[in-house]
């Protein structure tokens, strides 16, 4: 779970990693190591699916701002009206 956090604070953190995200996932998602249902979740941006299996609610939502994800979209999906 280290590892997830430590990405979701990264892409928050530094706009070059939240950069690099947006334009080669793979690529970053195998430098923090990210493998199994965390990777597919975090290449999905499933927010939902990662709150719900104990992802800080607080560095989703921040990751989420940064990778210019709709508020009202996020939102929509962590209460579960949208996938």
């Amino acid at each position: 779970m280290h590892s997830i956090h430590q990405l979701l604070w990264d892409i928050r953190r530094h706009p070059d990693v939240a950069a690099r995200y947006r334009s080669s996932p793979d690529e970053v998602l195998d430098a923090y190591g990210i493998t199994g249902e965390f990777r597919t979740w975090m290449k999905d941006l499933d927010f939902k699916s990662m709150y719900e299996h104990g992802v800080n609610p607080y560095l989703l939502y921040f990751c989420a701002i940064q990778l210019e994800v709709d508020r009202a979209a996020y939102y929509a999906q962590i209460r579960g009206e949208k996938s």
